[in-house]
């Protein structure tokens, strides 16, 4: 699975959390670990958050729109 879709993964989880707690906004950002075999380690969201932060084996990558 690529980290593209690994991102997404954890995007559809967070914004049903967001959509059932009524602090779902557009557009919808979340912030990923992802470990140096491609696993996730872990994810979190909020409503203020103003782009996507994904951190791969411990450094922050550029996120491309």
């Amino acid at each position: 699975m690529s980290i593209k879709s690994k991102v997404e993964e954890a995007r559809n989880i967070w914004s049903i959390v967001a959509k059932n707690n009524d602090w779902y906004v557009e557009p919808f950002h979340v912030q990923v670990w992802i470990d140096k075999n491609g696993e996730i380690l872990d994810s979190v969201s909020h409503r203020d958050m103003l782009r996507d932060y994904i951190i791969i084996d411990g450094k922050l990558e550029e996120v491309k729109s």
